[in-house]
């Protein structure tokens, strides 16, 4: 299964989004047009087109299934992890680690609350 996440940036005062996807990363105006920047270059190399996808819009707001405190230090880490990348560095392995377990929480939170709402969604019709 392929995961792509879509962050929103500000950059000097600008909102900007910022879909990942593994090491692939595309940029664009609207979380779609990331998206498709992204799937566009994930299909040139033959990655992600025989596979299941789950997107993952990242509104940062918390609620009960990902608290304040993981999305302030999921952002913590996501920012090093693009300074990092940035300048060629290696992301220090209990950091990775960590942000791997914050991402598969918030993966879960997102199953979670997909949940919630088809269970709303169903007791209202």
């Amino acid at each position: 299964m392929t995961t792509i996440e879509i962050l929103s940036e500000v950059i000097a005062e600008q909102t900007i989004y910022r879909a990942i996807c593994g090491v692939q990363q595309a940029t664009g105006a609207t979380p779609g047009q990331a998206l498709d920047m992204l799937e566009r270059d994930l299909a040139t190399q033959g990655l992600g087109a025989n596979s299941e996808t789950v997107i993952i819009v990242q509104r940062f707001r918390p609620d009960n299934f990902f608290t304040v405190s993981q999305q302030l230090r999921l952002r913590e880490l996501m920012d090093q992890f693009h300074q990092a990348s940035a300048v060629g560095e290696l992301f220090p392995q209990a950091q990775k680690e960590e942000l791997e377990q914050l991402v598969d929480s918030e993966l879960q939170a997102a199953i979670e609350r997909s949940e919630a709402i088809i269970k709303e969604t169903q007791s209202e019709s």
